[in-house]
């Protein structure tokens, strides 16, 4: 008896098995599904390997920041500012017309956030410099964009003074935790000792594309890492030109992950897996929305 016999009954050789006869009628059929399959098998792999890659920034409409800081003087070996003085200051942006509400937030406070922001990144080590910033802060919103260069005149005649800025745009507010600064071609960076100590000969100690891959790949493997987003020089300067419209770079801002986390306390694992690597000059904490 013969194989085909046994598969399907019939000794007759006179016809052709089912199955043969089958087979060569749908062997295109049999082929293009194959290779459907292997597509899609590499497809669904390629999908899942670039979920990994650092997303762009999320688009979405942007907008100038209205809100601006004077920080009053808590400088070490100086004298504080006085209630007196803080409250004299106070009322001369609370009379200024260009200003709509001026809010005080305490220096304790604001190295309160300072520490929990940073142990909030595994950064216990800057977590303790909290405590050489205890100057109170004024924080006033403006009427106009355009008003902020009036306030810093203002500002000069006012007793114990450190500081007036304009508050940055805080766009990654809830969309991360972390924020991974990489070496660049910035002054910052070039003059940074975590920067300097990947120069090798003919380098320059940008971070690579080899070092960028690297930091990559570590961030994978940390748990509860949702999504990486990768923020370009241009991405960067358009942020910073909705504070400052005039500002014009020495040369391309650096480059920065951010990583957000399924759980936002996952997220103290990251700066002592992260900042060892060549390539980084910093992990910082993303500040929440005030």
């Amino acid at each position: 008896m013969t194989y085909e016999e046994l598969a399907f009954g019939d000794g007759d050789p006179d016809r052709e098995p089912w199955l043969r006869s089958w087979m060569a009628a749908h062997v295109r059929l049999l082929i293009a599904s194959l290779a459907v399959a292997g597509l899609a098998g590499a497809g669904g792999w390629y999908l899942y390997e670039r979920s990994w890659l650092p997303q762009p920034p999320p688009d979405i409409a942007l907008s100038p920041s209205f809100e601006f800081e004077v920080a009053m003087c808590g400088c070490d070996g100086l004298p504080a500012t006085t209630v007196e003085q803080r409250q004299e200051a106070e009322a001369m942006l609370r009379a200024m017309p260009q200003v709509t509400s001026v809010e005080v937030r305490s220096g304790e406070e604001r190295a309160d956030q300072w520490r929990r922001s940073h142990r909030g990144i595994g950064d216990t080590e800057r977590a303790q410099l909290a405590s050489s910033r205890s100057g109170d802060v004024l924080h006033g919103v403006l009427r106009r964009a355009e008003d902020f260069p009036a306030i810093v005149e203002k500002m000069r005649s006012a007793p114990r003074v450190s500081n007036v800025y304009r508050s940055g745009v805080n766009f990654w507010a809830g969309r991360a935790e972390a924020r991974i600064s990489l070496c660049g071609q910035d002054f910052i960076s070039q003059n940074a000792p975590e920067c300097r100590r990947s120069k090798r000969a003919g380098a320059t100690g940008t971070v690579t594309e080899e070092e960028k891959a690297a930091v990559v790949a570590r961030l994978r493997d940390l748990p509860g890492v949702e999504t990486i987003y990768f923020q370009d020089s241009g991405h960067a300067l358009k942020l910073v030109k909705l504070s400052y419209p005039d500002y014009k770079p020495d040369g391309p801002l650096p480059g920065s992950l951010y990583v957000k986390f399924s759980d936002p306390a996952l997220a103290r694992a990251i700066t002592p897996a992260i900042e060892p690597l060549p390539g980084v000059r910093a992990v910082e904490p993303v500040l929440p929305e005030e």
